[in-house]
């Protein structure tokens, strides 16, 4: 899909800020910090605070994202450390695993007492549904926001219609699903290609 002009200026005047390294540990520590559900949740707050503040493109970001997906451990540590290489080299790197990691390690240490103390208390319960209910929305914003700007054809609309079915109906299989899809889909994507 091609970038509007609106996409292509933003992405030009992203190159003039310049963070310092404390700022992007106090960016990512908030964000860390406030953001319940995972990378999935966590990435798109990232790359919407890093384009909010000039600091990256949001083109750029989802291009550091699709290559934090293939190392593995966690996604939203993953990308960070990435996105602290594309601004700061190494010297990122403490930075950004800091303001990933600490965080959530302070919270568990809190909400394990917090949980422990009143966890039988029906508003503490209430408030875990409800945090628990906003990750899939946030998950589903994100999907929709990256297939939207994915070029769909048949095969491709198939593929992952089979796939998300698949997903749903046997959950229990999902990781072998997951790789055979890949390589699945990488097979019919280059057979596809090879017929044109």
């Amino acid at each position: 899909m091609k970038p509007t002009k609106r996409e292509t200026k933003r992405e030009a005047n992203t190159t003039e800020a310049k963070p310092k390294l404390f700022e992007l540990f106090t960016l990512l520590a908030r964000i860390n910090a406030v953001t319940l559900g995972g990378g999935y949740v966590i990435v798109p707050v990232m790359a919407a605070s890093l384009e909010k503040k000039g600091w990256m493109g949001e083109s750029e970001f989802y291009d550091i994202f699709a290559k934090a997906q293939a190392f593995p451990g966690p996604l939203a540590l993953n990308t960070a450390l990435l996105v602290s290489m594309k601004l700061f080299g190494p010297k990122g790197i403490p930075a950004a695993f800091l303001g990933v990691v600490l965080p959530p390690f302070l919270a568990l240490i809190l909400v394990s007492g917090l949980i422990q103390r009143y966890g039988s208390l029906p508003a503490f319960k209430r408030f875990l549904d409800g945090a628990g209910a906003v990750v899939p929305g946030l998950i589903a914003a994100m999907i929709w926001k990256n297939a939207a700007k994915r070029s769909w054809n048949l095969p491709r609309i198939i593929e992952t219609a089979v796939l998300a079915l698949l997903l749903i109906l046997l959950p229990a299989f999902s990781l072998p699903l997951l790789l055979l899809a890949i390589v699945v889909f990488y097979c019919i994507e280059g057979l596809c290609r090879s017929w044109k």
